[in-house]
């Protein structure tokens, strides 16, 4: 008997109990669907954060300089007005640290490493106030941002490559507050107002060079209409911070500094020169956040599959007692087939490709459904899931994702199945025929 009868035979006898067999399919099929959504799910997230750092450059990389002392000692230290230690929370995957404040100097050692452009420290700068030049009224500047290197979509203006001193670039929240829409925002002149030293205020005058859109990014975006963010120079913000800190406790140091370097190439090289300096600093970019959420999402994809697998694994025992009863319930056939001359391993594979056939069904039906589901989810909350960052969808089942889980199931019914081939092979024809 060749290989296509036997799966045709495979195919007749699984409709000989239809009720059974379609039981059998839809268990299956509810492991694969769970297993193929979470699938989709991670692939909707991991393109999610492709998309949302697509224009983020790895040119800019952040130091800090841990502190030293024994880190696992827990106890307060005593105060000591020389030392140069802080505490704060660091955003990176490091986490929370305890770092040593840089000072300027330090920063021109960074100079002398081969591919680094430029270095500038984290500013600490508060702005009180803008206004248009020819207006009175003032409003609050929530967030100061400094110059970013990054690919950056404006809804309105030119976003300053080579910045001056009198640049500044908005958050289109601004716009209705001026009582002015995002074009003709760009080109007028307005004054931020800010402390210096003790409490005379100080006032700047620039000229908005572009618009961007308020809340940009992966992530809720309720409530930031009402946000202020306001781009300076990286040049304006040491202007700014020099009128404010200058012959203040702590002036010129900082809790971290950026590094801008030449090409994404050297990276690694310029990570490795800059620990050389002093292993106490701690180099981070944009690649090292991306590995950690790409890591976080493995894992828990990995712990969602395993759920499913689960489900799979129970359905699985499914296969093995359909499979075991249609032994039973053809015996005599399966002595017949013998008696006829049948060899042992065709038995075998007989119930091993009803098995496969099973676990390929079920993985089908499972999959035509998640891609239903995925269809109706992407589409009926559209809108809701682009608030939230989701612009192609919650869900993006992949076709490798799709074959690899057929094969797959495939693979565990076959798996399942040869519990009961082994028992229809070992049958002896004689006593099969005799069976009532």
């Amino acid at each position: 008997m060749k290989r296509r009868d036997i799966i045709k035979r495979g195919l007749r006898n699984l409709k000989r109990n239809r009720s059974r067999s379609v039981l059998t399919v839809l268990a299956l099929s509810v492991g694969a669907l769970t297993l193929v959504l979470t699938l989709g799910l991670s692939n909707a997230l991991e393109n999610t954060i492709k998309t949302q750092f697509e224009d983020v450059t790895n040119l800019v990389m952040s130091v800090s300089l841990t502190a030293e002392g024994d880190q696992e000692n827990m106890n307060v230290p005593e105060y000591d007005s020389d030392a140069k230690t802080v505490y704060s929370i660091q955003e990176g995957p490091d986490g929370g640290k305890e770092v040593q404040l840089i000072t300027k100097d330090q920063l021109d050692d960074f100079l002398q490493i081969s591919g680094v452009k430029r270095t500038w420290p984290a500013y600490d700068v508060k702005l009180e106030y803008i206004r248009l030049s020819e207006s009175d009224t003032k409003y609050v500047i929530n967030t100061v941002q400094e110059q970013s290197y990054n690919k950056t979509e404006v809804l309105s203006g030119i976003y300053p490559v080579d910045w001056k001193d009198t640049d500044i670039v908005l958050s289109d929240s601004y716009a209705d507050s001026f009582g002015l829409s995002k074009e003709d925002m760009i080109g007028k002149e307005v004054v931020v107002g800010y402390f210096g030293k003790g409490t005379t205020v100080l006032e700047k005058a620039f000229t908005i060079s572009a618009v961007l859109e308020s809340g940009m990014g992966f992530g809720p975006r309720m409530g930031v209409a009402s946000s202020g963010i306001v781009t300076l120079s990286i040049d304006t913000l040491a202007s700014i911070y020099q009128d404010q800190k200058i012959e203040t406790p702590g002036y010129n140091e900082f809790l971290s500094a950026n590094v801008l370097i030449e090409s994404t190439d050297i990276e690694e090289q310029v990570k490795n020169d800059i620990t050389a300096i002093n292993g106490k600093y701690s180099v981070t970019s944009i690649s090292d956040l991306t590995e950690l959420i790409s890591s976080v999402l493995g894992t828990i994809t990995l712990g969602l599959s395993a759920f499913s697998g689960v489900a799979l694994f129970v359905a699985a025992f499914g296969i093995i007692n359909t499979q075991l009863m249609s032994v039973f319930e053809r015996t005599k056939e399966i002595g017949l087939l013998k008696s006829l001359g049948m060899p042992n391993r065709k038995v075998r594979s007989l119930f091993s490709y009803e098995a496969i056939i099973i676990g390929v069904i079920g993985a089908l039906v499972g999959t035509g459904i998640a891609y239903a589901t995925q269809a109706f989810v992407n589409n009926v909350f559209k809108e809701k899931l682009a608030d939230i960052g989701f612009v192609n969808g919650v869900l993006n089942i992949a076709v490798s994702d799709v074959l690899m889980v057929v094969a797959g199931l495939g693979l565990l019914s076959w798996i399942a199945g040869v519990i009961p081939a082994r028992k229809a092979q070992k049958l002896d024809p004689i006593q099969a025929l005799r069976e009532e």
